[in-house]
């Protein structure tokens, strides 16, 4: 197998983009990619298009061709991602696997997402569309009732205050507020997160994503094509995916997250590291509760003591593991499809020294964790610095 390089990033400011259509959002993160590469659409030897919800909120499936002739790709692989909020990063693997293997070259990946011209109705439908529709459909749950009570198994077990567990967005928000692109460039304190409204108890308004639009793009090729070219670069040291239990009722465990800790533990063998070598990880915090227990199933500490990194400033941009540099799904936002992809760009920013005031000191090796239906589907990203 070849190593893998990514090259070159694109991306949009996580907003609400009146004036953009989804193609529009994908194109304009594509060809700053390419442009940054000095690249033209002709050097691509195929696309991987991640999004989740095209076909619920603008009833267009086949987006990957469609894009694919937009971009002027008529005769190239084109192929689409869908996996909830794993899609991002499930693309990143897919591309990893096929440049690896020699079956492509240069290839570019890009998620996005376009959800602010819905109703939140029609968000809500979307969203739990990836979940098992003969276990949800008619019975009136939600994703936010399914991770409430996730929320108060959590509380319940290690007897846990919600204020603590609420510092997960406050930190978010502590990072995204010097961060150009992200959706909520502004601090929040834990008082303001415990007076918004309960979307389903315990979780607060303010202790989870809110619809967004955004595109980001990586292009990536074997390393031996990086170096030809003399960009800067990365390297892809793992890439891993793995699954668990869509029906949180079937698990045996609402707390264990299986398949993070099964992908986080195969990802470290094969990047051989430890999770202490981490210089930052990139996760996914779609509500506060679910950063809290990443942190934890990752091996960062043990459970029910995820908290006390929140409490102790372990995972701020000064700490001893700085999580969510740019924001995360709270701040930076969550655009469902793209997220995994947005994480690439700013493992790449990171570890090209390109990351502003967000740069975390010597960086030298990143994770990037997203996840569909509660860790239900996991894909486990790892960085390093190269050449």
């Amino acid at each position: 197998m070849k190593e893998v390089a990514v090259i070159s990033v694109g991306y949009t400011k996580v907003s609400e983009h009146w004036e953009k259509s989804l193609k529009g959002l994908f194109i304009e993160a594509s060809l700053k990619a390419l442009e940054n590469a000095g690249l033209d659409v002709g050097s691509l030897d195929g696309i991987y298009v991640a999004n989740a919800f095209a076909g619920c909120l603008q009833r267009q499936t086949n987006l990957a061709n469609i894009i694919a002739e937009s971009m002027g790709l008529f005769d190239k692989f084109a192929i689409s991602i869908d996996a909830g909020g794993a899609s991002g990063g499930l693309a990143i693997h897919e591309a990893y696997r096929d440049v690896a293997h020699g079956i492509r070259d240069m290839v570019l990946v890009c998620g996005v997402e376009k959800m602010s011209e819905a109703s939140p109705q029609d968000v809500l439908s979307a969203q739990m569309s990836v979940e098992d529709q003969e276990h949800f459909r008619y019975t009136g749950v939600t994703i936010h009732s399914l991770a409430a009570l996730i929320y108060k198994t959590y509380m319940k077990k290690f007897n846990v205050r919600q204020e603590d567990i609420a510092l997960m967005s406050v930190i978010d928000h502590e990072h995204a507020s010097t961060c150009s692109h992200a959706q909520y460039p502004f601090k929040i304190s834990v008082e303001s997160i415990m007076k918004s409204p309960i979307i389903a108890d315990p979780i607060r308004v303010l202790e989870t994503t809110a619809p967004c639009d955004g595109a980001a793009a990586i292009i990536m090729c074997s390393h031996e094509k990086a170096k030809e070219l003399g960009l800067p670069h990365i390297k892809i040291a793992a890439s891993r995916l793995a699954r668990d239990n869509f029906n949180l009722m079937e698990r045996g465990d609402l707390l264990a997250m299986e398949a993070l800790v099964k992908a986080s533990q195969q990802a470290y063998n094969d990047a051989k590291i430890k999770p202490s070598e981490l210089s930052f990880i990139e996760l996914y915090d779609d509500y506060t509760i679910m950063g809290v227990l990443a942190l934890e199933r990752m091996g960062l500490c043990g459970p029910g003591e995820g908290v006390k990194m929140l409490k102790d400033g372990e995972i701020s941009l000064r700490g001893s593991i700085p999580v969510n540099t740019f924001g995360g799904l709270k701040a930076r936002g969550a655009p469902t499809g793209a997220v995994g992809v947005y994480q690439a760009v700013e493992a790449f920013l990171q570890l090209t020294g390109n990351a502003g005031a967000n740069q975390v000191k010597n960086a030298r090796i990143g994770m990037t964790h997203c996840s569909c239906c509660f860790n239900s589907v996991v894909v486990i990203n790892i960085f390093e610095v190269c050449c």
